[in-house]
């Protein structure tokens, strides 16, 4: 066995922090790097050392393969770390790395050759994996437009359009008959080109309804390969998944076994090293599954398949990068799984506009009350107070983790979870997700990766009387703001007028579209109370207003928190009283 005694990371944000505390434990040195961006994110001051390797764009830093290496070897590092993203599945990276004399933790550059590219990964299951089920459709090398638009119309329509060398829903488009055919292969190819300098696309069956099951498999130097459960990936939006959980509700024990046996004999042709998981589509009427993809990387939702066995999978990913034996060490052999786990990727976009990313700067994140106050409850996040979400990378800011005996009991423990959880200052899917939690088909397992869209209405309801509550928050939110920022005349309160004209008033915009109006009169302050009188008007052209009393108590109000670009706001939660129905934010 080779000792790794520091890693470099090459990634960013929350898989970087995680990647780090596994490092911490195991006493391993890390080493981050950084773009223009990141200068002062959480991940940069957790690890031991940082190089700053470029501006914002990915493809002048966290993509630049040589900047990364030469990182590695300034630093004394002796592997590196993908996370997943960028280059995590590049096999020239891991050639380059490798031929660099450091170690590469993950898969072998071959393996992530031959399953990387979808195409390759079916001629080779066709080839060695006979026992593999695929969908039916074309993935030769042809890719004249008549010849795609011949074989398209050997498929029963609908068909899938997919790009070969990507994933994450780019290139992927849903044809349901010949009229759009054309059209809709020149959009894939052009979007394949753009995100993966690839416009090579696959033709794939197009099921309806099915359910998105994925296997996490090990693999190590000496040919041995474990399958570590299922996870159920079926809720996603523009083909990206936001909520996963295992066990998942649609398999038994003779389906998960089938689906383990086939993505490990997969794993033991390729030799695989590391970790992978082997993406099923799952047609839950006939119990059959067909191969999608094989990641080799560590995915997304991996703690999940930590919190029901106990596993670091972190951990196992090094010890195999340092040439462990598998089988010698036991772990995976008869793993006893325990309860049921979901995870919720929190992200700055709005739901409401077909969950179009969100920017913004995070002036308050706090996961820690949720976690104390609940067992089985985790956040991998790389987030902290005054962190900006920008246009550079990844929408998402948190992964929620939970963890219970039972699913029903991991559901109700996820949405207590989803409503403590604070952030203010950038729109997120938060209350997206907790109607989820609540949803009634969710609840009962009875779905498929059509949920959303089947579920539109539910999951968009009309607006409602908890409107009125979100608009005063915002109100106060604003009002303590100003009143922090202030630096003269600090006693007097926030848009006092020393003669009265008109209330002052904060307009909003609902749905996109419509508008709502909340005026308020400030009553003065006693016993470290602030009264307000609210008027909301959230009729068109309407001039009746709903009036409210509010009470905002004067907890930790003056108490300023130094953050990375100086005093962030304030401290703790803003608590108020709404009509005597208290809130916290």
């Amino acid at each position: 066995m080779v000792a790794i005694h520091k890693i470099l990371i090459a990634n960013r944000g929350e898989i970087a922090c995680r990647i780090i505390r596994t490092c911490n434990r195991m006493g391993i040195l890390t080493v981050a790097v950084y773009s223009d961006s990141d200068e002062n994110a959480p991940f940069v001051k957790m690890a031991d050392e940082a190089y700053h390797i470029g501006d914002s764009i990915a493809a002048h830093s966290y993509l630049d393969s040589q900047k990364l290496i030469h990182a590695a070897l300034a630093s004394g590092s002796n592997a590196i770390h993908p996370g997943y993203g960028f280059l995590s599945e590049n096999s020239d990276f891991t050639d380059q790395v490798t031929r660099a004399g450091l170690i590469f933790i993950g898969p072998r550059a071959d393996s992530i050759r031959t399953i990387g590219d979808k195409s390759a990964a079916k001629e080779f299951i066709t080839n060695y994996t006979s026992s593999m089920p695929l969908i039916p459709g074309y993935h030769d090398e042809d890719q004249n437009m008549e010849r795609l638009e011949s074989e398209a119309n050997k498929i029963e329509f609908p068909i899938l359009l997919k790009a070969s060398a990507g994933g994450g829903g780019k290139g992927m488009r849903v044809v349901y008959n010949t009229t759009k055919l054309r059209e809709e292969i020149e959009a894939a190819k052009g979007e394949s080109l753009r995100s993966f300098g690839s416009d090579k696309l696959l033709i794939e069956k197009y099921f309806e309804s099915v359910r998105h099951v994925e296997i996490q498999i090990f693999g190590d130097q000496y040919g041995n390969v474990y399958d570590i459960n299922e996870r159920d990936c079926s809720i996603q939006r523009r083909h990206q998944k936001i909520i996963e959980e295992t066990p998942s509700p649609a398999v038994d024990v003779t389906l998960r076994k089938a689906m383990a046996t086939a993505a490990v004999e997969l794993g033991r042709q390729l030799r695989y090293e590391g970790a992978g998981t082997v993406e099923f589509i799952l047609d839950e009427s006939t119990k059959k599954f067909y191969f999608l993809e094989l990641n080799t990387r560590l995915q997304v939702e991996h703690p999940i398949t930590e919190a029901i066995s106990g596993l670091d999978l972190v951990e196992l990913q090094i010890l195999v990068a340092q040439g462990a034996n598998l089988k010698t060490l036991g772990v995976l052999e008869n793993i006893k799984f325990n309860g049921h786990a979901i995870e919720c990727r929190l992200c700055a976009e709005d739901p409401e506009s077909d969950f179009g990313p969100r920017t913004g700067v995070i002036h308050k994140w706090s996961p820690a009350n949720a976690a104390r106050q609940l067992q089985g409850v985790r956040y991998d996040t790389g987030v902290e107070d005054g962190s900006i979400i920008s246009i550079f990378y990844d929408s998402m800011i948190a992964k929620i983790i939970v963890h219970a005996p039972t699913r029903a009991e991991a559901i109700q423990k996820m949405a207590t979870t989803l409503a403590r959880t604070v952030i203010l200052g950038v729109a997120t899917n938060q209350k997206f997700l907790l109607s989820i939690m609540n949803n009634s088909c969710f609840q009962s397992g009875t779905f498929d990766t059509n949920f959303i869209n089947k579920e539109k209405s539910v999951l968009f309801p009309p607006l409602s009387d908890t409107l009125n509550s979100s608009m005063v928050a915002a109100l106060v939110y604003d009002w303590v703001r100003r009143k922090e920022e202030k630096i003269i005349l600090r006693n007097i309160p926030p848009r006092w007028r020393n003669v009265h004209v008109n209330n002052p008033c904060m307009m909003f915009m609902i749905g996109h579209q419509q508008e709502a109006k909340i005026e308020y009169v400030y009553q003065g302050v006693k016993d470290k109370r602030h009264r307000f009188q609210c008027y909301i008007n959230i009729a068109k052209d309407s001039t009746e207003s709903q009036m409210l009393d509010v009470v905002l108590f004067e907890t930790d109000m003056e108490k300023e928190v130094p953050g990375p670009n100086g005093i962030q706001g304030i401290k703790g939660l803003i608590r108020l009283a709404i009509s005597k129905k208290e809130k916290s934010l």
